[in-house]
Parts: C-alpha cells; structure tokens; sequence
C-alpha cells in the first residue's frame, strides 16, 4: 500500500513541475535591486556636493556649536596673482601716503621770520627741504626772487630765511643810499652767482656756509639806467670803487663774513656775504 501511494504522488510531482516552472517565469523582477539607504553615521561620497549657503551670506555665521560659541567664519578664497599686484600697489600707496614728511616742523622763528620778509616785501615761495650725504641741509628754504623795494634778485635763488631778511634789510637800509650817494642812481636788481651749493670752502673739507643756505654771493648790481656795475676792482677813488667800498664797509656786522676783490683770488670777482656763527658774536671782514 505504502508502496503505491510513493508511486502515485511520484506520478503528481513529475506531473506538476513543469506547471510550477511556468508560473514562477511569469512573476517580473525589478531591473536593479533598491539601493540601501545610508545610515546616520555613513559619511558623504566624495563627488557630493554640501548645501550652499544663500549669496551673499555667510553659512556658518550664526552656527551654534553645542558649548555655545559661534562657528569660526569660513576661510576667504585665495587671492589671485592680480588681486595680490593690486594689494602691493595698494599698500605702497599707503605706505607713500605715511611715510613721514622730509621737512620738520617749522619753528616760530622760522615763521616769524618769514612774516618780516613780507613787511619787507620780499618775492619768495617755500622750497622743498635740502639734504645731502655730505652734510648740506636745509629744513626750511626759500626761493627768493626779489629782495623787496623793487630790486629783483636775479637769478632767483635758494636759501635760508635768515640770510634772505638780511639781504633784504642791507639793500634798504644801506646799499640804495649808497647808490644814491655815490653813483647818482638806484639799484633795480642784484645778480648773484652763488646762493645753496653743497660744496666744502675752498682748499678745505670743512663745509661752506653756502651748504646750508647761509650765504648769497653778489656778482653784479644792476642800476636803474640800465648800467652794469660788476664786482672787481676798480680805478682808486672811481664812484664805482667808492661805492663797493662803501658796501663792503656796512656790511660788517650786519652780515658775519664780508669778503670781496683783495680779499684772496677766490673772491676777486663777487662779495661773499654769510650769517656764520662765530665765538662771541664776533664778525671776519676783509
């Protein structure tokens, strides 16, 4: 009996499989199996993008982190060869625009000095300040064009206030009455030949007075006919010669050095006039 039933449920099997096979062949599978879904912990693929933040705000700036402070702001982008040719330039324009000025500040003698010019009616305008390797300076130039009263300086010259003033008050208060004394006329302008040279004094290494500003050379005095009086010598007791001599005479004390023709070769052709400081106020005419 059990015999028979293996057989017939034998017979069942063989016949039922191919029906079973014909079923399972009808039931359609997805093309590609669901993609896993990460977990919590799984970190970003590295072709992800992380969310932006809205232009022109800042993403992190208001981040709170869990012990309550901000979150640090993002770096910038990095600069680019032209931004950074930029910044240079930027920063040495700044730098130009601070650095510090050549010139110190001017004193109240300085200024009161130059508030005499004007009451003199000197031409002049400020010049930049001179400083040389050897020594030579000036803080606080001039150029001077006239010596005021109408007497032109010519050329116009760089120098220090105090030997312009002095220049100035000389030819008012001396030199024109001189000119009307002994020559009958007016001078209308002084040609000069040496006003700031850096240079040291002659046969020496100790610097000029010209240097600093402190000196002004007269070559020539120019009349109001128009006549050209050089400085050389001139024939004895000539109104030229007395003229010259006059000026040199006055012109001790108010200036510190006076030196002109007959004084040594190098001054055979100008007066040197300068505001040298020497022990006890004392003065060097020859």
């Amino acid at each position: 009996m059990r015999r028979l039933l293996s057989v017939v449920f034998s017979g069942f099997l063989f016949l039922a499989l191919p029906s079973l096979a014909q079923d399972r062949s009808d039931v359609s599978l997805p093309d590609s199996a669901p993609v896993p879904q990460d977990s919590p912990e799984a970190t970003a693929s590295p072709e992800s993008e992380p969310p932006s933040a809205t232009v022109g705000e800042d993403a992190s700036a208001d981040q709170e982190l869990p012990d309550g402070e901000t979150a640090p702001r993002p770096a910038s982008r990095p600069a680019s060869s032209e931004d950074d040719e930029e910044g240079v330039a930027d920063k040495a324009d700044d730098a130009q625009d601070e650095s510090p000025k050549l010139a110190e500040p001017m004193s109240a003698d300085e200024r009161a000095c130059r508030s005499r010019l004007h009451e003199l009616e000197v031409d002049f305008a400020e010049h930049p300040p001179q400083s040389e390797p050897e020594g030579c300076e000036m803080a606080h130039p001039l150029t001077v064009s006239s010596l005021g009263g109408g007497v032109a300086l010519e050329p116009e010259a760089v120098m220090n206030c105090a030997i312009a003033e002095a220049n100035a008050r000389f030819v008012r208060d001396h030199a024109q009455r001189e000119a009307d004394r002994h020559l009958s006329s007016r001078i209308t302008a002084i040609n000069q030949v040496s006003a700031y040279v850096c240079r040291p004094r002659a046969g020496t290494r100790r610097l000029s007075e010209h240097a600093f500003g402190n000196a002004l050379d007269w070559g020539a005095i120019i009349l109001d006919d128009g006549e050209r009086l050089d400085v050389r010598p001139h024939r004895r007791g000539s109104p030229e010669a007395l003229f010259l001599a006059a000026l040199r005479r006055h012109a001790c004390g108010i200036f510190k050095t006076v030196l002109g023709p007959g004084s040594d070769a190098d001054h055979a052709d100008h007066l040197h006039f300068d505001l040298a400081e020497r022990r006890n106020g004392s003065t060097y005419c020859r």
